[in-house]
C-alpha cells in the first residue's frame, strides 16, 4: 500500500484483525514497583496480615495496574513507528490521538498469575475534522489468568489523521 493513502473501504478489510496474544507474568517486584511509582499506599497490595484479613484472603495487585501493562505494544526507535494496539494493522494516516479508555474487572489479579491479553480491531469509521479526513479505530481487549478466567475487559479508541 506504500505511499498511497488508505481508504476507509481499504481499512475495513482490517474489522476483526487480532494482535498476536501478550502474556505477562505478574511478579512481586514488579507490583510492588508500580505501587511505589504510583504512590499508592493501600495494604492490600502488600500487606499479607490486613489482606488476609478480607474476603480476598490474600493481596491482589492493583486493577489499574493493566492500564498500563495488559496492552503494551512496543515502539520501534529505529522505525519511528508508532506503536498500535494491533500491530498488523496499519494506520491510514500519520497522527495518532488517545480518543477514549475503558475497563471492566472481573476477578483479582494476583502475584504469581500469568495473563495472556488479546487485542483485536473491532470498528473503524471515518469523519472530516478541522485537519481534514479522520479514521476512529477502536479496539477491544480481553484478559484471562493462567485458569483461564476472565480478568480484564477493555475498549480503547484512537484517532488517525
Amino acid at each position: 500500500m506504500g505511499d498511497t493513502l488508505l481508504t476507509l473501504e481499504d481499512m475495513q478489510k482490517f474489522v476483526g484483525t487480532e494482535a498476536p496474544p501478550h502474556v505477562l507474568h505478574v511478579e512481586k517486584e514488579l507490583v510492588q514497583r508500580y505501587v511505589d511509582a504510583v504512590q499508592d499506599d493501600n495494604p492490600l497490595w502488600r500487606d499479607e496480615a490486613y489482606a488476609g484479613a478480607t474476603r480476598w484472603r490474600h493481596p491482589i495487585v492493583p486493577p489499574y495496574i493493566f492500564c498500563s501493562l495488559m496492552t503494551i505494544t512496543k515502539y520501534s526507535r529505529e522505525s519511528g513507528a508508532i506503536p498500535l494496539p494491533v500491530p498488523n494493522v496499519p494506520l491510514p494516516r500519520k497522527n495518532v490521538l488517545e480518543g477514549e479508555e475503558t475497563w471492566e474487572f472481573f476477578a483479582p489479579l494476583r502475584v504469581g498469575d500469568v495473563t495472556t491479553s488479546r487485542v483485536r480491531l473491532v470498528d473503524i469509521k471515518r469523519r472530516e475534522g478541522r485537519l481534514g479526513e479522520m479514521f476512529i479505530m477502536t479496539y477491544e481487549a480481553e484478559t484471562v489468568n493462567q485458569r483461564g478466567e476472565l480478568v480484564a475487559r477493555s475498549s480503547n479508541t484512537i484517532v488517525n489523521y
